[in-house]
């Protein structure tokens, strides 16, 4: 067998005789394991290895890099670690002739350049099935930071549930005047009360193309979130499925490191208030 690898015998007999000795850096690597987990676990199985280690850094103190991390949930999720992702790079990102990052979304109706908060809100609904029968919840999320300003349930999408909605995020402390609220194009948000409610709280409609939920990827990705979030703990009424909520928004608000912002999104907007 050395012939055939092309090593001496006593290269071999050393690397068997230390082969279930852990190195210092193996040793590291599992007394991380559990920490990893522990921030899997309480995002409910929605953070990304690059989410760990953001959080890692700034809940622990602890760095390491993001292939250590990628390195770590895959262990831990039993899944092959030469598995390949597609690259997105460049797909918001455009720099100015002054060098000036900004995050591009073109897919609003007025080509805004979201580089901050307070310049674009998004919203949808998505159905959960229950038991007890079909139910809607309702994001409203900052496109910037992805910071959940509203959630709500609602049985079905009156206007009652409308006129409920923009209410909550009236009250909700974030600066409205002349702010995009971006839709898809939903009954519920072609109706009238919602036209009238938005021109009153000076709120500038906007809304995606026909058939492309492409156009909306923000709230699309939180609604995705959710759905994975409650997967391990599927609610089977109101009340639990509003439990469910309220961890999943203290969680993305609180907990979650945004990589973009390189903090949570609540600690971003105290600063930017």
């Amino acid at each position: 067998m050395c012939e055939v690898l092309e090593i001496s015998r006593d290269s071999y007999y050393k690397w068997l005789k230390r082969k279930n000795i852990k190195n210092k850096y193996e040793m590291y690597y599992d007394s991380l394991k559990p920490i990893v987990k522990k921030y899997y676990d309480q995002s409910e199985g929605t953070a990304g290895y690059r989410q760990i280690k953001e959080q890692l850094e700034e809940h622990e103190g602890i760095i390491i890099s993001y292939y250590m991390s990628f390195l770590i949930k895959c262990c831990i999720l039993k899944l092959p670690a030469a598995r390949k992702k597609k690259q997105t790079k460049n797909k918001y990102r455009t720099t100015t002739d002054n060098n000036v990052t900004k995050y591009t979304y073109q897919n609003i109706a007025e080509n805004t350049d979201i580089n901050d908060i307070y310049k674009v809100i998004s919203t949808d609904t998505t159905e959960v099935k229950l038991e007890t029968g079909k139910t809607n919840v309702s994001f409203f999320i900052d496109a910037y930071s992805s910071e959940i300003l509203v959630a709500c349930i609602g049985k079905s999408l009156s206007n009652d549930f409308i006129e409920y909605n923009l209410k909550l995020l009236k009250e909700s402390n974030y600066k409205l005047d002349n702010v995009i609220l971006h839709s898809d194009r939903g009954g519920m948000y072609k109706s009238g009360i919602y036209k009238t409610k938005t021109a009153d709280m000076n709120l500038i409609p906007s809304m995606s193309a026909p058939y492309t939920c492409t156009h909306n990827p923000w709230i699309e990705t939180i609604n995705g979130q959710f759905k994975d979030f409650i997967k391990k703990h599927y609610p089977k009424n109101l009340d639990e499925l509003q439990i469910a909520l309220n961890k999943f928004v203290y969680y993305n608000n609180n907990i979650k490191i945004k990589k973009k912002l390189k903090t949570t999104a609540n600690n971003y907007r105290s600063c930017h208030r």
